[in-house]
């Protein structure tokens, strides 16, 4: 009798690859999407926690904390982070004890000393705190320091005095400095806002969002990049159109800075601070001077996040929603003011 060799011939291997290939390429987008779902979700409950904590800080002490307090070192003066102040809220009371807020966070204790960090509080720069971090971005702007996403809400951009929420009512800077070149700093522990002057409605006040972390080379486009624009500070002690502004970042072509949110203890911004509304979520972000250096006062950081479609912003409320990146300029503007007088509609969002 002949014998019957059994077996796959080479063509029926062949369609055999190709069906599973294809069942792959159908399943991988899928698992994608289920993994970003649950950082997205992820995200969200670091927003919540956030809200909830500035919340009780208000409770305790009767005013939500400042962006920033300066205090005076034999350096200079520095600025130590809002998320520094919630860390008892947070659980991290052991982190917070660590603090020391009669130096900065990047003073030297001592004249001569190294400007960066301060020997004071040089641990705080290497500490993660997991609650500041979304998990769906993986940026690293330096590797020698602790970051973070999440920055808080400064209100509309640099004319609109008065508008600040997580800061005195005259600065717009995350520094509690001016936004266009400071002169004068004050101390950011008698300058609070209490929620009676918020008269926009908890609901309707946005408190923190997130921004897409820099990677630290300037050399490529993206959300995580900081832009340059000519220097337009003294154009700013006049009102002048938000829109218009930010529609002169969105064309700059300039790379300025590559370091958002590296030290999760620090104000300025481009580096661990606030943001202002002057442009939709995932729109650049830019300095109004053309240098590095100056991306830490003169300048605005816009929300932005690897979410896709928009990102997350927490409100006064405690409530997390999120922003699609088409929303009504207005509503954004909007959301950003504690006591503008604008009515937002539930579905504006």
């Amino acid at each position: 009798m002949p014998i019957i060799r059994r077996g796959f011939t080479l063509i029926e291997l062949l369609v055999v690859i190709a069906i599973i290939a294809v069942l792959i390429a159908l399943l991988l987008p899928a698992v994608q999407a289920a993994r970003e779902a649950a950082r997205r979700s992820q995200c969200v409950n670091n927003l919540k926690q956030m809200a909830l904590a500035v919340q009780n800080y208000n409770d305790a002490g009767g005013a939500l904390p400042p962006s920033g307090a300066y205090v005076s070192g034999a350096l200079g003066t520095q600025t130590i982070s809002f998320k520094a102040r919630i860390l008892p809220f947070l659980e991290q009371q052991a982190i917070f004890n660590c603090i020391n807020f009669s130096f900065g966070a990047t003073t030297s204790d001592t004249a001569g000393g190294t400007a960066d960090p301060s020997s004071t509080n040089r641990t705080l720069l290497h500490i993660t705190v997991s609650t500041f971090l979304c998990p769906s971005d993986g940026n690293t702007p330096n590797a020698a320091y602790t970051s973070a996403n999440y920055v808080e809400n400064l209100g509309p951009p640099l004319v609109n005095h008065g508008n600040m929420l997580l800061g005195p009512t005259y600065y717009q800077g995350v520094s509690r400095m001016k936004l266009c070149n400071p002169t004068t700093v004050d101390n950011g522990a008698t300058s609070t806002v209490t929620l009676a002057s918020i008269t926009d409605g908890t609901s309707n006040t946005a408190m923190v969002s997130e921004t897409v972390k820099g990677r630290g080379s300037l050399t490529q486009d993206g959300l995580h990049m900081i832009y340059g624009l000519t220097d337009r500070c003294a154009g700013f002690s006049q009102p002048s159109p938000d829109l218009a502004l930010s529609q002169i970042c969105q064309k700059s072509a300039t790379f300025a800075d590559d370091s958002k949110g590296m030290q999760w203890i620090r104000t300025p911004i481009g580096r661990g601070g606030g943001y202002v509304h002057a442009s939709p979520p995932n729109m650049k972000s830019c300095t109004l001077n053309k240098t590095i250096s100056s991306e830490l006062y003169d300048g605005f950081v816009s929300v932005s996040s690897y979410h896709p479609g928009g990102a997350n912003v927490s409100f006064l409320d405690g409530s997390v929603r999120f922003v699609k990146s088409s929303v009504n300029f207005a509503t954004w503007y909007g959301i950003g003011t504690r006591n503008g007088g604008e009515i937002i509609s539930a579905d504006a969002l």
